[in-house]
């Protein structure tokens, strides 16, 4: 997830390991897709093939096979984890999984840190090629740090991830903020009552005062490198036009998507948000007065919707838009049912960040939904099958 230099496309580092993993779990349970999982897999991918011919026909454009590609490894990759928490008790070994990775994602971060700051960025980005992309990645392993760490530290790391993410210059970590207070009152919470010994209720209150003392201190002493947090406060007209910029791209997207049958029932296939809508008839030109650089890069045919779930309902055909929102729905109600509050109100974070801003295309958006995925669905394991001895999939009490 954190080696996200691309080596052509959409392709990444990152995504050998997916790839990688993807296969081994196909090794290790051949049959984890049912008959059903691979028709919706067939008709999906004729769905976006025939809405690849629906745009060549229209507009001239040709599909990108790369981003078709992307989204198919990474929704295999998402069905096979729902299967293996749902029907195979495998939720348990995924989560662990994650959950001893924290660290070392903590310690590669502030490697990637070191070697910016060294190197005189003024917004650091941590190894990815998009600040907002550190700031949502590091946010994901904040709430992942509150929800499957064991010990009282991960009240630290979860704070420490996010101070990171306000590194960025990036707006996101705000949408995250509010979500990321109430996580951290609930397991600090559990931190509290765990406390049985006086010197227990005297460490949990150091412990919490010291993860809320230290993010302070840095921001007073290294200003300068929290711009995320003088991008929010400070108005101006670099911000309020980005924000413009972005409603007009919606407003954009949507007129696209109504444009003609086709686009409305096929979608424009993936990664075709750009080629297309400067062949449509859709008018382009108070964009091009908002934002010269953006429309610049509009033409050249890389600039995204800026929405990830505007671009996925704009670009892939209505039926898998409308089963996306409903699996959304369905994990969002059993993780409240489990009373799964971090990863709740993570999930809505997620949500809420991403609708103006293009993560789908990036591994961490695939890993936080495979995470809430395998929580959310997680059964225990059949009788006879061999554990890990620990409960992940619940939070520290």
């Amino acid at each position: 997830m954190l080696l996200s230099h691309k080596l052509g496309g959409r392709f990444a580092l990152s995504n050998v390991a997916q790839i990688l993993s993807l296969a081994l779990l196909f090794l290790a349970f051949p049959r984890v897709l049912r008959a059903r999982d691979v028709i919706v897999i067939v008709f999906s991918v004729a769905s976006v093939v025939l809405a690849a011919v629906h745009v060549a026909v229209t507009y001239g454009y040709r599909a990108s096979v790369s981003h078709g590609l992307y989204f198919l490894v990474a929704a295999v990759y998402l069905l096979v984890v729902f299967r293996l928490s749902k029907e195979h008790g495998a939720g348990e070994a995924f989560l662990l999984g994650l959950r001893r990775a924290i660290p070392l994602a903590l310690v590669v971060m502030l490697v990637y840190l070191a070697f910016d700051v060294a190197a005189g960025l003024p917004y650091p980005r941590l190894g990815f090629d998009d600040n907002s992309h550190t700031s949502i990645a590091a946010c994901l392993l904040a709430f992942a740090a509150l929800r499957f760490m064991r010990s009282p530290l991960r009240l630290l790391v979860g704070v420490s991830f996010f101070a990171i993410s306000l590194i960025t210059y990036s707006r996101m970590p705000f949408f995250f903020a509010p979500f990321f207070v109430v996580a951290f009152v609930v397991e600090y919470s559990k931190v509290r009552r765990r406390a049985t010994e006086a010197w227990q209720v005297y460490l949990a209150h150091l412990l919490v005062g010291v993860t809320v003392l230290i993010p302070l201190v840095l921001a007073r002493n290294a200003s300068d490198l929290f711009g995320a947090v003088g991008r929010v406060l400070a108005p101006g007209d670099a911000t309020n036009a980005s924000t413009s910029a972005h409603l007009v791209l919606l407003s954009l997207g949507a007129q696209l998507k109504l444009e003609n049958i086709g686009n409305l029932v096929l979608g424009i296939t993936p990664g075709g948000f750009s080629g297309v809508i400067v062949a449509s008839d859709v008018d382009l030109t108070t964009f091009a007065v908002r934002d010269p650089t953006a429309y610049s890069t509009m033409l050249e045919g890389s600039a995204p919707l800026h929405s990830t779930f505007g671009s996925i309902a704009l670009e892939l055909p209505v039926w898998l838009v409308l089963l996306l929102g409903a699996l959304l729905v369905r994990t969002l109600y059993l993780l409240v049912v489990k009373r799964d509050v971090v990863l709740a109100s993570f999930l809505v974070a997620l949500i809420a960040a991403t609708t103006f801003y293009s993560s789908h295309n990036e591994l961490y958006f695939v890993v936080g939904l495979a995470m809430v995925t395998a929580a959310a669905y997680s059964v225990a394991p059949p009788p006879g099958t061999a554990t890990t001895g620990r409960r992940p999939i619940e939070s520290a009490q």
